[in-house]
């Protein structure tokens, strides 16, 4: 996964340094039985920042898919956010898009784009923007 996080570069795999989905959701409102979560964490297991990305496995096709601000009601059919320890905000995705430009069902893997802004507010969607990451692309495995 790579992108630009307020201008600098982000280049990342999962903790495991590998372009393989997570076998574990560290939300519950993106069940594992209908989300498939890509990790990107620069550093390593213990390295930030780190960008996740949710897909609706009944919904991985060719589409762009855009998304708000997060309000924990109904779960969108896909989605993103950033998480940086370096910082003391908790950053909640404000708007944002992924397109899908392709799925190989022979060997699993997707390839897309997204782009997204985060402000440290989840319920004031005039709060400033904190970060904005764009240039975005990833290639994962998205089932065994």
């Amino acid at each position: 996964m790579i992108a630009k996080i307020n201008g600098t570069n982000f280049n990342a795999n999962n903790p495991f340094e590998t372009n393989m989905f997570s076998e574990t959701n560290r939300l519950d409102y993106y069940p594992l039985e209908d989300f498939v979560m890509l990790q990107g964490r620069q550093g390593g297991a213990f390295g930030t920042p780190q960008i996740n990305i949710w897909l609706k496995k009944s919904q991985i096709a060719f589409e762009t898919y855009t998304f708000g601000l997060e309000r924990f009601d109904t779960p969108p059919s896909h989605y993103i956010d950033l998480i940086d320890l370096t910082s003391m905000d908790y950053e909640s995705t404000k708007e944002g898009c992924i397109t899908i430009k392709s799925v190989n069902t022979t060997t699993k893997k997707v390839v897309g784009t997204f782009q997204f802004t985060t402000v440290a507010d989840t319920f004031d969607s005039s709060a400033p923007v904190n970060y904005t990451v764009n240039n975005g692309t990833f290639n994962y495995k998205y089932d065994n």
